[in-house]
């Protein structure tokens, strides 16, 4: 499953434009530095991290994209960042267990 797939699926808001990854799973944290030790390569990364260095740490792991729970959203230099980056953030109004349990049936491949 791809990331527009993904959002489509979940009916998620998109805040930004990124490349249409694969996912391979999903990563919660609001500790970049877990993120950075934890995150894998095509993981969705679930946060309430609304800081532009949530850009910065997405890209370093090469998260697929970054679901912002609960309706959160981001600014616009943090937008204009993720666009200028590639990287894919969208909202919910969902919290981050509702999320990452329906990504996890989503993405089952057993």
């Amino acid at each position: 499953m791809t990331v527009y797939q993904l959002g489509e699926k979940l009916g998620l808001k998109r805040l930004s434009d990124g490349k249409d990854m694969e996912i391979a799973s999903c990563y919660i944290s609001d500790l970049l530095s877990r993120v950075l030790g934890g995150c894998q390569t095509g993981d969705v990364w679930i946060t309430v991290q609304t800081s532009v260095n949530m850009v910065a740490v997405a890209v370093m792991v090469t998260a697929s994209c970054v679901i912002l729970p609960e309706g959160l959203t981001a600014s616009v230099s943090i937008v204009d960042k993720a666009i200028e980056e590639g990287l894919t953030i969208f909202s919910s109004e969902e919290n981050a267990f509702s999320l990452a349990v329906k990504i996890a049936r989503l993405t089952d491949n057993s």
